[in-house]
């Protein structure tokens, strides 16, 4: 029972992953899009921190707590994720502060870091498919 517990936290923790870099590839892409807006400020999403708070048990703000292994997964990380703008710089004269080459880097590691994620959950599922099969292929 504990390690069905387990796995399914392994799983939620991994699909919360999923959802930021889904939700951060979005913010990335809407800055390449937007390198010639006159005043726009690149976006960022800033979920790992939630994350983080969540997990130490520091956030106060989520509203769903498990207080039985049984009972599902809260599904409130969703309101975890916020898109935030860095109004903090300006690279240009005409106040837009997106520098293609940093957000060019920043898609290329989200990606990596998406495709990890997405090898982790197989590999998980993998796992999950030998024991349940005890060893049998």
């Amino acid at each position: 029972m504990h390690s069905i517990v387990r796995s399914e936290q392994i799983l939620s923790e991994l699909g919360l992953g999923l959802d930021w870099a889904a939700k951060r590839h979005k913010a990335i892409a809407n800055n390449i899009a937007n390198i010639d807006t006159p005043k726009y400020k690149r976006q960022d999403v800033t979920f790992p921190q939630a994350l983080a708070r969540a997990i130490k048990g520091k956030n106060s703000n989520l509203p769903l707590k498990r207080t039985n292994p049984r009972h599902l997964p809260a599904p409130a990380a969703e309101t975890s994720i916020a898109i935030v703008e860095d109004k903090g710089t300006t690279y240009r004269n005409d106040g837009n502060n997106v520098d293609p080459e940093v957000e060019v880097a920043e898609l290329l590691k989200n990606t990596l870091y998406y495709d990890a994620l997405i090898d982790r959950i197989g590999g998980h599922v993998r796992s999950l498919r030998l024991v349940i099969s005890e060893g049998r292929r």
